[in-house]
């Protein structure tokens, strides 16, 4: 990245145009100078030519070398943008499932309340059902307890025929106690009725309620 504003160093002939160099007469031994001169200490045109090759080369090297890291980080750069946003679709669809599964428990949650309401609603019914049967019990005891009555009045009756005078009245009695006996049956055969209807009905509302549980 550095390097791309750089440019390439100017272009150097491959044998550069010696400088002549004035020609002294060598001094006498006595006048030499106990160090080399300038000239001996310049380096020759072949080196300095060798020199600015190598140079050239390095730059150029460097200079591919800054361009495929440049193009490298170009593709790091798309990758790590590409993954931004990959994470970013996980972190939506993670909210969404999320969201989901709440959604999901709290109908399940909404259809274990309601299963449980329904049970206790079947509970109820079953309690009264047993009531019913209770209180039915205790009118076939009635009913049996009014027939054994019954009968033994008429066997009553039946021993007082003798008697004239007490007819009329026993007649009487026994009319109030068949009418009392029609009344009580056609009230328990009514109640009978209705307690197998309701009875009926109970039973088959429990076994839909039962029915629709097990579906669920």
């Amino acid at each position: 990245m550095d390097g791309q504003g750089r440019h390439p160093p100017p272009h150097h002939p491959r044998h550069p145009i010696p400088i002549p160099i004035p020609v002294m007469p060598p001094p006498p031994p006595s006048a030499q100078p106990p160090f080399p001169s300038f000239n001996n200490m310049l380096p020759p045109p072949q080196l300095m030519e060798q020199k600015l090759v190598t140079q050239h080369g390095e730059m150029q090297r460097l200079a591919i070398e800054n361009q495929r890291l440049a193009a490298t980080h170009g593709n790091l750069r798309q990758e790590l943008a590409a993954a931004q946003h990959e994470l970013q679709m996980l972190h939506s669809q993670i909210g969404s499932i999320k969201s989901e599964g709440e959604q999901r428990m709290s109908g399940l949650a909404d259809k274990v309340a309601k299963m449980e309401a329904e049970l206790r609603k079947s509970e109820a019914l079953k309690m009264e059902m047993q009531e019913a049967r209770g209180e039915a019990r205790g009118l076939v005891v009635a009913r049996e307890e009014l027939m054994s009555k019954v009968h033994q009045l008429t066997q009553e009756l039946q021993k007082s025929r003798g008697e004239v005078q007490q007819v009329p009245a026993l007649m009487s009695e026994l009319d109030g106690l068949r009418q009392e006996y029609q009344q009580c049956r056609f009230v328990l055969l009514q109640a009978c009725a209705t307690l197998k209807f309701d009875t009926l009905m109970e039973v088959t509302n429990i076994n839909l309620l039962f029915q629709n549980i097990a579906i669920k």
